[in-house]
C-alpha cells in the first residue's frame, strides 16, 4: 500500500483516535484530526499539503457531514472520500449519491466501528480505481472535422468483452466507438457524438460501424472464436423503419445469422418516438436479431419499459452495480432486478464491474453475464484474441500461451 496523509473527521473522541490509528496501520503517514465540520473545512481550505484520503462521519452537531461534503466539494477539493457512520444505510446511500453529484471522489463507505478490515478495500479502490472529477464539458469537436472524419473513415468499434459470470467463457462483446483523428489521436465520444445526433450524422456513421462488426465477426468465427457484438443505436436509427430490413440484408451478406447482432437502446431512446421506436425494435426482433435495454434502472419508468420492449436481455446500469458488495441496498436493488428480469426470460448484464468485489456480488445473486474494467477496457478487434487467451490462462492458473 503507498503512503497517503489522511484526514478523519469526528466528533466522538475515542472513535477518532481509534480511525486515526487504523489509517496509520493502513499506511497513512499523516493523520489531522478534526472533531467537527468547521475544523475539517479549515484544514481542508488552508492545508498547503492536502489529505489524500478523507474519513468522514456525518451525524454530527454543529456542521454535519453532509455540510462538510457540500462545502469541500465548493472548494474543489480533490481527495478521495470515505464515509464512516453508524446512520442507516439508506441516509448513507443518499449521502455517497449527493457527494458524486457535487463532484467528490466518492470511493465507499463503511460502517462504525472502523476496522483494518473495514477500511483496507477503499483505500486499495482509491490507488487502483480510476476515479474521476466529472468534467465540466468535453470539448466539442468542429463539425467541419467531424464530417471529415466520417468521409475519411476514421470512426472505428472498439470492443469491450461480455463474459458468462458461472463459467468464465467469453459470450460476447459490446462495439464502442472511438475516433482514431490523425492529430489529435483518439478523441473521446462526448466530443462528437452530442453533435452528430444533433446534426443528423449518426445514423450514417452507426451503419458504417455496423458493417465493420459484422465483418470483424466472420472473420472471428472464421478463426474460431464466437463474438456475438452488441451496438448501440440512437433514437434517429429508431425512427428509420427500414433499419430491420437494412440490417437483415448487411448480415446476410456476410453469411451471419441475426443473432449475432444485439441492437442496445437506453430506456430514453427507446420511449423518444414510441411508435416508429417499438415498431422498429418489435421488427428487429421478429428477423432473429437480439434486443437489450441499456443502462437499465436509470430511466424516469423502468419497470414499464420491461412491458413495453420486445427485449432479449437487460443490462443493469453500473450504479447499481459498482459498490454492492458494501451496502445492502444496492445489493437488495441487484438481486430484485436479476430476479425480475430472470421471471422475464430476460439475461441479465451487469455493467461497471470494476473489482473482484463487485464480481463475487453479482456471482452470488444470480446475474448471467459481466461487464466491465475489471474485465478489460474496450479494445481495437486484433487484442481481443490475444487478451481471451491471456484471460483464461489467468483463471486456469497457467501462462497464457
Amino acid at each position: 500500500m503507498p503512503a497517503f496523509r489522511a484526514l478523519i473527521l469526528e466528533d466522538h473522541d475515542f472513535q477518532r483516535r481509534v480511525g486515526a490509528q487504523v489509517l496509520r496501520s493502513c499506511g497513512a503517514t499523516e493523520v489531522y484530526e478534526a472533531a467537527d465540520g468547521a475544523a475539517a473545512l479549515d484544514y481542508v481550505c488552508s492545508s498547503p499539503t492536502p489529505a489524500d484520503v478523507l474519513l468522514c462521519d456525518l451525524k454530527m452537531p454543529g456542521m454535519d457531514g453532509l455540510a462538510f461534503l457540500r462545502h469541500i466539494a465548493e472548494h474543489g477539493c480533490a481527495s478521495s472520500v470515505i464515509l464512516a457512520s453508524a446512520v442507516d444505510a439508506s441516509i448513507m446511500r443518499a449521502a455517497e449519491i449527493m457527494a458524486k453529484s457535487y463532484g467528490i471522489r466518492m470511493v465507499g463507505a463503511i460502517d462504525k466501528p472502523v476496522s483494518r478490515a473495514k477500511l483496507m478495500p477503499l483505500l486499495l479502490r482509491h490507488f487502483t480505481r480510476q476515479i474521476s472529477r466529472p468534467h465540466a464539458a468535453a470539448e466539442q469537436m468542429p463539425l467541419t472535422e467531424i464530417a471529415a472524419g466520417i468521409a475519411a473513415r476514421q470512426f472505428l468499434p472498439f470492443y469491450q468483452p461480455k463474459i458468462d459470470v458461472k463459467t468464465g467463457m467469453l459470450v460476447g462483446a459490446e462495439a464502442l466507438m472511438r475516433w482514431r483523428h490523425p492529430e489529435r489521436g483518439f478523441i473521446p465520444p462526448a466530443s462528437f457524438i452530442p453533435l452528430m445526433e444533433r446534426n443528423h450524422l449518426i445514423a450514417e456513421v452507426t451503419f458504417d460501424l455496423i458493417k465493420t462488426v459484422l465483418a470483424q465477426i466472420r472473420a472471428w468465427q472464421s478463426a474460431g472464436l464466437s463474438v456475438p457484438v452488441a451496438i448501440n443505436v440512437s433514437v434517429e436509427s429508431l425512427r428509420d423503419t427500414s433499419l430491420p430490413d437494412r440490417l437483415e440484408a448487411m448480415t446476410s451478406a456476410e453469411g451471419l445469422r441475426p443473432n449475432c447482432l444485439t441492437i442496445e437502446v437506453t430506456e430514453t431512446v427507446a420511449m423518444t418516438d414510441v411508435g416508429h421506436s417499438l415498431e422498429t425494435l418489435a421488427r428487429c426482433r421478429m428477423k432473429g436479431f437480439e434486443l437489450s435495454v441499456d443502462d437499465y434502472g436509470t430511466g424516469f419508468s423502468s419497470m414499464q419499459q420491461l412491458t413495453r420492449l420486445p427485449l432479449s436481455e437487460l443490462k443493469i446500469d453500473q450504479v447499481f452495480v459498482t459498490g454492492a458488495a458494501e451496502g445492502t441496498i444496492l445489493a437488495a436493488l441487484l438481486e430484485t432486478t436479476i430476479g425480475m428480469a430472470h421471471r422475464l426470460g430476460l439475461k441479465t448484464v451487469a455493467e461497471g464491474i470494476e473489482s473482484n468485489e463487485d464480481w463475487n456480488i453479482v456471482a452470488q445473486l444470480g446475474c448471467d453475464i459481466a461487464q466491465g474494467y475489471f474485465i478489460a477496457k474496450p479494445m481495437p478487434a486484433e487484442e481481443l484474441a490475444p487478451w481471451y487467451g491471456a484471460w483464461l490462462g489467468k483463471r486456469s492458473g497457467r501462462p497464457a500461451e
